[in-house]
């Protein structure tokens, strides 16, 4: 029956053998193939790249002066005070900005766009000085309720200004910010230039969320593969950043809705955002293995954090946008020092998964400072957001990439554990049916014989090395040979543990070598551990086992 087992078990093994190299050949392969589909991205991401280049300002004669929280109405314009400028990037501006355009064209009709790089504020209202000195507004449907004019919904504000020939033309752009972060600073570029560049935003929007579209499918896939629970907080991740960039970009507005409900779901998809990465950043770093008690801690500060301020958007729903804009940046700087202490953490003890980790979060952070060095000096191909969205695709990729490897590594570790446990479980196996042998067999014998001995002691000769099985033995020798070990105690009272193991075994016959092999100890261990305890019994070495049949 145990040989029946032992076989059962043998075949499992082998069996869980070949099937562990079928996984690791099939997940090689696969491997292969992702790190090809990722290497196309990239080299799409970098051929694309490689076309953009910088829209320079046009030629005309143009000026530009703004006047900041004029107190004078639009009526008045002829009172308000405008001033030049070099820059406004007014940071977390309120109140309304009034920027003069006076173009002079000598030539025949042309038509030019006011651009600039507000991308969050969506309230741009164009005007034309006309002949009376008065203003009408530019936009075609003359619809005054609208809050945002632009000519095309585009993420940057636009207005296309048309001159006749010889004219000399007075614009007045109009915006006003409850708060948001505003780069106002006007550029006046020809249409050519501002189609390029729209075609470029367009092709880099269509590729962005294409790769991050392709991104996803993949997570989806390994997620089913490996059954993984950061995959989930992953593609989470992935999802509101994607529905964050639409929102940004102005993408929500193609579908009717409001100002005020696209800025609550911006902010919304903020905060999952912020949830999704700040969970991901854990379950990577296994900072709820690593810190269990601080792990707990980051999720009652994001619960108690991020549900009070959606509370409060929701109870002041009209007029929370406002300081949102504000106190979501100041809690940027709270969630970064999260993130950064979660790293710190588990520096010491997960070092290969922060490798992994640090490695895809760097590539970002080096893309956001090339973007703001754009913003800055516009030294570098592209536009600053494209810079951002870059950052962006290769961070997914690293991470999607990393975390496959790291996940792949832990079960090859998991499933080396398991086959060894399963060694384990069968050598526990067959131990535990041959102690049932042995204690079966003593228990039927009432006496016993130097051959029976010897019998049992090759049941037990691999089982000798402990002291509970040499005790347990040692009971059923006692039984069977009550005299032997008193008598040897009561002459030789002096004697150890050791030297009674070694008299027992040469009293029931076995040879120095079958001895040294029970003990595992060397033959020569044997003969001088012999003689050390026959000069301790006062015996010739030729009497001694004579002198233990006696006993």
């Amino acid at each position: 029956m145990s040989l029946l087992k032992s076989i059962i078990i043998e075949d499992k093994i082998n069996a869980s053998d070949h099937l562990q190299n079928a996984k690791i050949f099939y997940k090689n392969l696969k491997d292969i193939k992702i790190q090809y589909y990722l290497l196309f991205i990239q080299s799409t991401i970098l051929f694309l790249f490689s076309s953009c280049s910088h829209v320079h300002s046009t030629e005309i004669d143009h000026s530009f002066s703004v006047a900041i929280n004029a107190k004078e109405s639009l009526h008045d314009i002829d009172k308000v005070h405008f001033e030049p400028f070099d820059d406004l990037n007014l940071g977390f501006f309120k109140g309304e900005i009034w920027i003069k355009v006076e173009v002079k064209n000598e030539n025949s009709p042309q038509s030019f766009m006011f651009v600039n790089d507000d991308l969050i504020n969506r309230n741009y209202v164009c005007y034309k000085l006309d002949s009376l000195k008065t203003l009408r507004l530019l936009a075609q449907d003359q619809d005054e309720s609208k809050e945002d004019q632009r000519t095309f919904n585009s993420p940057n504000p636009n207005f296309k200004l048309d001159l006749a020939p010889n004219e000399h033309a007075t614009f007045i752009i109009v915006s006003k910010s409850d708060g948001r972060t505003v780069n106002a600073t006007p550029q006046l570029i020809t249409m050519d230039s501002y189609y390029r560049l729209n075609s470029e935003n367009n092709i880099w929007s269509v590729v962005f969320f294409g790769i991050l579209g392709c991104l996803l499918i993949i997570n989806i896939y390994q997620w089913s593969i490996f059954k993984q629970r950061i995959y989930l907080f992953y593609m989470l991740y992935m999802l509101s950043t994607i529905f964050m960039y639409m929102g940004l970009e102005g993408q929500l507005h193609n579908f009717g809705l409001k100002t005020l409900t696209i800025d609550h779901i911006v902010f919304i998809t903020i905060r999952f955002w912020v949830l999704t990465l700040i969970m991901y950043t854990s379950k990577f770093l296994e900072i709820q293995t690593v810190y269990p008690k601080y792990y707990q801690f980051i999720k009652w500060l994001l619960l108690v954090v991020l549900g009070g301020t959606t509370l409060y958007q929701f109870i002041f729903y009209n007029s929370s946008i406002a300081h949102l804009h504000y106190f979501e940046n100041t809690l940027s700087f709270l969630w970064l020092l999260v993130i950064l202490s979660v790293i710190l953490l588990s520096a010491k003890t997960r070092k290969l998964e922060l490798k992994y980790y640090i490695i895809p979060l760097l590539c970002f952070l080096v893309f956001i400072t090339f973007g703001l060095i754009d913003g800055q000096f516009q030294v570098l191909p592209g536009t600053p957001f494209i810079y951002i969205k870059l950052g962006t695709i290769v961070e997914f990729i690293g991470f999607t990439y990393f975390m496959g490897i790291l996940i792949r590594e832990k079960l090859k570790r998991t499933e080396k554990l398991e086959l060894e446990l399963l060694e384990k479980q069968k050598e526990l196996s067959l131990s535990t049916e041959r102690l049932k042998q042995k204690k079966k067999l003593l228990a039927n014998k009432k006496g016993i014989e130097k051959t029976d001995i010897i019998s049992i002691f090759k049941l037990l000769e691999n089982s000798l090395s402990s002291e509970m099985e040499w005790a347990e033995f040692k009971l059923k020798f006692k039984e069977l040979n009550p005299n032997f070990l008193n008598q040897l105690l009561a002459k030789h009272p002096n004697l150890t543990k050791s030297e009674i193991r070694l008299l027992t075994l040469i009293k029931i016959g076995y040879s120095q070598k079958e001895i040294a092999s029970i003990l595992n100890i060397a033959p020569d261990s044997v003969k001088k551990a012999k003689n050390r305890v026959r000069k301790k019994m006062n015996l010739s070495e030729t009497i001694i086992n004579d002198y233990l049949e006696t006993l």
